[in-house]
């Protein structure tokens, strides 16, 4: 607006000028004045005579640079606006995508199958006995500590003091490692032999690897422990998953424990004839375990897809073979390949039982084996 003021003033002075210079022709100037002014109104153009075309094409090529520059500041005051609504739109997109995720975070979160929940159910009625059990252990220490007339709170000290300082870990570890020489010393060895790796599927592996667990801890907490092996441990899935639990293998080594890298000939390459791999698939039952042998639990967990897997490794390698009197004192109405686990259990359990075959087997297996006791021939 401001240039077009200019634009009128200027057009003004020269139309003054020409009136001076032309005094006669006034009216028709005035007249062409007036159409100039009109064609500047409508055009913001003037063009009234050569000599000022030049000035008139500056003032029109200034105008046109203002617009332009007005122009320009627009767009780029759009262009502002647009960039900025845009960014108003990724972030608010992208906070609603955080939001989606957040909730797809919260509703991801899928309820427990039922076999986790019965594990889950299992896993706390352990841990409320054993809290029971300290409890009870607790109870009837501090009875016998009122019945010498001792200071009960005293008592409390002592056991406080003695837990902070780890006396009471050592005695229990003391009395563990005396209950294993004793017993596992005069007693059969077992092996678990992991040379099966390879064959099997990682879903199969950590299930091997949770067996082994168990019978680990099945032999720690047994009345009369065996010293137990593992073979063919390598740095494979078998171990890895193992060394996610805290302490392995450093505190289970010398708990009657004891894992080998090396395969099983290798390990008992001066006792091969003291080994007897058990197998469903062999001809020889086991009626008494010798404690002079070392017996081999095939360290397999194949949903019954390699048949023959462990008895083909025993000839290969000319061991012995034998399998449990499963079939002599029960009947399975399921498959009679019994876990790694299952089998250490049932031989632990054995001479626990007064060397009771049926009994130890009825204490192992699981109900849904469908077990049917069998009546002995007579």
């Amino acid at each position: 607006s401001s240039s077009k003021d200019n634009c009128r003033k200027t057009s003004s002075s020269l139309e003054q000028n020409d009136d001076d210079n032309n005094p006669t022709s006034n009216k028709n100037e005035n007249e062409n004045k007036n159409s100039t002014s009109l064609n500047i109104d409508n055009n913001l153009i003037i063009t009234t005579t050569d000599t000022n075309k030049k000035t008139a094409t500056t003032e029109t090529i200034s105008i046109m640079s203002i617009n332009n520059d007005e122009d320009n500041n627009d767009t780029k005051n759009k262009k502002e606006e647009t960039t900025t609504k845009s960014t108003i739109t990724t972030t608010s997109s992208a906070t609603s995508d955080n939001n989606n995720k957040d909730d797809n975070i919260i509703t991801d979160d899928k309820p427990m199958s039922k076999k986790a929940v019965k594990r889950q159910k299992r896993w706390e009625h352990k841990q409320a006995i054993k809290k029971q059990r300290k409890e009870h252990a607790k109870q009837a220490k501090h009875a016998k500590a009122l019945l010498e007339g001792r200071d009960l709170d005293k008592v409390r000290l002592d056991d406080e003091e003695r837990r902070k300082n780890g006396e009471g870990r050592q005695k229990r570890e003391k009395v563990l490692m005396d209950r294993i020489r004793s017993s596992a010393d005069n007693s059969f060895r077992l092996c678990l032999d992991c040379s099966f790796e390879d064959q099997m599927m990682p879903k199969e592996i950590n299930s091997l690897s949770s067996q082994i667990r168990y019978c680990y801890s099945i032999n720690k907490n047994a009345a009369r422990p065996v010293y137990l092996s593992v073979t063919s441990l390598s740095d494979g899935q078998t171990r890895s998953s193992l060394e996610k639990v805290d302490g392995f293998p450093e505190g289970w080594v010398g708990r009657g424990f004891d894992c080998h890298k090396e395969s099983l000939e290798e390990v008992y390459k001066e006792n091969r004839d003291k080994l007897v791999y058990l197998t469903s698939d062999s001809n020889n039952v086991l009626e008494k375990p010798d404690n002079d042998k070392i017996y081999i639990i095939g360290g397999i967990v194949d949903r019954n897809r390699l048949k023959r897997a462990t008895i083909d490794r025993a000839e290969t390698l000319g061991i012995q073979t034998a399998k449990l009197p499963i079939s002599e004192h029960l009947k399975l109405f399921s498959t009679k390949v019994l876990t790694c686990n299952h089998v250490f259990d049932i031989l632990l359990r054995y001479r626990d039982c007064g060397e009771d075959w049926k009994k130890a087997m009825l204490e192992v297996l699981p109900q849904r084996k469908e077990i049917e006791g069998r009546e002995k021939n007579k």
